[in-house]
Parts: C-alpha cells; sequence; structure tokens
C-alpha cells in the first residue's frame, strides 16, 4: 500500500511533532542548508559525517521545512524524501500514544535526544507500531515497559482476551557490507571516469560484476570500457560485462535540479527500483544561485544545473548471488533475540520487525523463507506472531514522495486469532485486511504519478 500527502499534511506534521515534543528546528540552521552552506547536515551516518551534528528530530525538521521552502538553493530531493515522509509518520503515531498510551514519556525524551539515524528511527518504529495497536477495536490499553530490562518486551497490550506482548525490531537501513561494496566499486571504476575525462567525452558506462568487485582489476574495466566505446558493442567475460553509450551535449532549457530521478532517467536511463545497484558519477558543472543567494560572495553548495561541459557516470551491478545474498541477508539473531524477549511474558505476542527494501536487490523472498525454516529447525520459539513490516522509498520522475509498505506474516504455535491484530503501520489503519500480498514480496504497485494522470 502507497500514500500520498500534500503541503499541508506536511505543515501540520512540523507543528503537531514540535509541540507534542517540545522541540523545534533552528531557522538559522534552516535557512543554512537551504542556502548549501550545509550539504551533508541531512547525510546518513554510515554513509559520511553529518556537519554539524546536531539532534535527529532537528534534521527531520530541517528537512521537511525545507521542502516546504522550495525551490531553494540546495535542494537534496532524495534525502527529504525520507525526513518528510517518516515525519508525518511519527506525526500521525504521537497524535496518537499522547492520549490513549501509558509510560510513553521516557521514549518521547530519548527520541528527542538521539542525533543518529538508525537508533532515532528504531525509537520512532516502537512509536508507531504503539499507535496501531491503540487504536485496534479491542484495546483498553497500550503501556510502554520500562526499557532498564533487557529481556523485556517493548509494549504491553490490554484489551478483551488479556495482555498482548509486543516487541519491536529495527534493522539498520543498510549492512556495512553494502556500503563498503559502494566504496569498492567506486574504486574501481574511478580510473575509467578519469580516462573519459582526459578524452573529454561524456558517457555513460555500464558495468556488470559477474564476481566480487574486490576481484575485478581497476586496468581491465578501463580497457573494456574503452573497447566498448571505440567498438560500439558490449564487452563480456567471465568477470564483467562492460557497455558504453557516448553523451551529446545538451543546452539545458532552464536550471535542472541534480541529482533528481528525472534527470537520472532522461539523460542516463537510471532509476533506483531499476535493475542496477547504484551511481557513480562525475561532472564539470557550472551551477546556479538562487536569487535570495546571488549577493552571497562565499562559496555554497547548488542543487541546480546552470550548464554541463562534461559528465560521465558509471551505472553498476552484482549479479553473483552469493554476493548479492549478503547483501540481502537479514541479522536473525536479531530476530531469535526479540523472540526470547516475547517468551518471558507468555504465550500471547507479536514480534514487529522493519527492514527497508533496496529496490535494486528487489524482494527478500528466500531470505524470509530462509528464516522461516530455521524457526522450524529451532523447535524452541514460543509465540504468537511475527510481523516484518518492509518499507520501500521511493521518488517519482515528477518529483512526489512516495512511501510503498509490505507486511510479511508468520504464524506461531501460539496464535490465537486467523491473522495478527496489526499488520501494515506505516500505511493504512493498521489492520487493513486486503493489502498483504505474496509472503516476502508484497504487491506490485504502480509508479505514484499514475494516481496523478
Amino acid at each position: 500500500m502507497m500514500i500520498t500527502f500534500s503541503t499541508q499534511d506536511v505543515e501540520e506534521a512540523i507543528a503537531g511533532v514540535s509541540e507534542r515534543l517540545g522541540v523545534s528546528a533552528d531557522t538559522t540552521v534552516i535557512q543554512d542548508y537551504q542556502n548549501g552552506k550545509l550539504p551533508r547536515l541531512l547525510s546518513y551516518e554510515k554513509l559520511e559525517k553529518a556537519d554539524p551534528e546536531i539532534p535527529t528530530i532537528q534534521r527531520y525538521l530541517v528537512g521537511a521545512h525545507t521542502f516546504l521552502n522550495q525551490p531553494c538553493q540546495f535542494y537534496d530531493i532524495f534525502r527529504l524524501c525520507r525526513h518528510v515522509v517518516f515525519l508525518r509518520c511519527l506525526n500521525t503515531a504521537l497524535t496518537i500514544i499522547v492520549e490513549r498510551a501509558r509510560n510513553y514519556e521516557p521514549r518521547l525524551k530519548r527520541l528527542c535526544k538521539e542525533r543518529n539515524y538508525d537508533p532515532f528511527e528504531a525509537i520512532l518504529y516502537e512509536l508507531v507500531v504503539a499507535a496501531n495497536y491503540c487504536i485496534l477495536p479491542n484495546t483498553s490499553g497500550v503501556t510502554f515497559l520500562p526499557e532498564e530490562t533487557v529481556d523485556s518486551p517493548d509494549l504491553e497490550v490490554r484489551g478483551r482476551n488479556g495482555e498482548m506482548y509486543v516487541e519491536c525490531k529495527k534493522f539498520d537501513r543498510s549492512v556495512d557490507l553494502s556500503w563498503g561494496l559502494r566504496d569498492i566499486v567506486r574504486d574501481k571504476v574511478q580510473p575509467a571516469i578519469d580516462d573519459f575525462l582526459k578524452r573529454k567525452q561524456s558517457a555513460v558506462l555500464e558495468v556488470a560484476f559477474h564476481r566480487d568487485p574486490r576481484f575485478v582489476r581497476a586496468e581491465k574495466i578501463v580497457d573494456y570500457c574503452l573497447e566498448s566505446f571505440r567498438a560500439k558493442t558490449p564487452i563480456i567475460d567471465k568477470d564483467i560485462t562492460i557497455s558504453v553509450r557516448p553523451l551529446t551535449y545538451r543546452k539545458l532549457d532552464d536550471f535542472t535540479l541534480y541529482p533528481s530521478p528525472k534527470y537520472h532517467w532522461e539523460r542516463y536511463g537510471y532509476r533506483e527500483k531499476g535493475e542496477w545497484f547504484g551511481l557513480v558519477s562525475a561532472m564539470r558543472a557550472r551551477y546556479a544561485r538562487h536569487v535570495s543567494v546571488a549577493e552571497l560572495e562565499e562559496p555554497l553548495a547548488s542543487t541546480r544545473l546552470d550548464d554541463v561541459e562534461w559528465e560521465c557516470v558509471v551505472k553498476w551491478k552484482v549479479t553473483d548471488e552469493r554476493l548479492i545474498w549478503q547483501h540481502k541477508r537479514l541479522g536473525y539473531d536479531r530476530l531469535f533475540e526479540g523472540l526470547e524477549q516475547l517468551q518471558s511474558r507468555g504465550t500471547n505476542t507479536a514480534l514487529h520487525a522493519w527492514f527497508e527494501r533496496d529496490q535494486s536487490i528487489g524482494h527478500r523472498k528466500n531470505e524470509l523463507t530462509d528464516f522461516f525454516n530455521r524457526l522450524g529447525k529451532h523447535q524452541k520459539d514460543i509465540f504468537g506472531w511475527i510481523v516484518f513490516n518492509e518499507t520501500s522509498l521511493d521518488v517519482s520522475l515528477e518529483g512526489r514522495f512516495d512511501l510503498i509498505e509490505h507486511a510479511h506474516i508468520i504464524q506461531g504455535p501460539e496464535a490465537r486469532l486467523g491473522r495478527p491484530p496489526v499488520t501494515l503501520v506505516f500505511v493504512g489503519d493498521g489492520h487493513t485486511k486486503d493489502t498483504i500480498g505474496e509472503f516476502g514480496i508484497g504487491h506490485e504497485l504502480p509508479d505514484v504519478d499514475s494516481y496523478f494522470r
């Protein structure tokens, strides 16, 4: 299921979160970010160090304010998508929790102090899950359990059928291998980019690694790229397949947002939800200045292109199934730990686990099925339900933000109902019946732009 929203919805989310948490974004920081003085402010800590380091809730608010204040000098559309979408989810959850839940205050204090995205979003997930249990028709109360006890679950839900206990586990946005793989690929293809720069030739280099990129020589990539460019045909061997498409100079009609899904698609044939794992890009360009900062003499980061003299991008992917498995695998230890925490409180339980879909490598049906099979071999985990909440963020070609959520369900030996009381938590009403697709896959949904045509 997907969600859409208006600017008014974002304004209400900013106001609601600020009021209930007693926080607000520094107006100077907002202005400096939008003016291009702080381009790394919203960076994910595993990718690059944020500068300056401020509480994550304030970074979320800065991102939402920037969405409302466009056009501006610096508009990182991909990062803003995350901040806007999940700030709205947080606002909805807080609205419900403050009215209906108990003992939520320690979570909110910790949420406001957290400076890293992964632990911040782990708390956000607890709040979102709790809010969905609060609105169930048979719920009489939801209590956040103290966090001092390591073996205790997160939530106690009281209802007509007695108490139910809920544990929430959030997988980090990306495993270390993912970022390590990107760094390795960048180092391997950089000499090829440098070679095309020396030749003053703009191009799209498509590189498919059939083995671990660490064991593919950078010199081989350079040679194959040049051979493909000259012969106008793909070069294929057991290690890599390379195809090069030259780019001709194109005069920009207007100041063009970059990076953006529209530019990536129209110029490079690349979308985040496509077959390619990522982009490595280089560009010699003249960037525009927004009229609001035209008089400032200091260097400012810009996301608007005025003219592009030269550009070269590498679209890359990995076809080695063993390496892809490492990239897609989930930390089963975290799941078994959650089940152990629940077993300390009985059998009427639910484990919710949130992970995010890497759109380039697709669903995790095989990985979730493998976990299901391990549960059968374990033969000691007594629980009611396991619900995997899988989310996928996307920015459409027309610049719309989209959140798609899939719920994947495992019924335990002690399940008391025919389905878990809560399935989807970020979209829908928490117990929507017609949105559960194939296990590990979910529903295939159209592009969000199609809803506006």
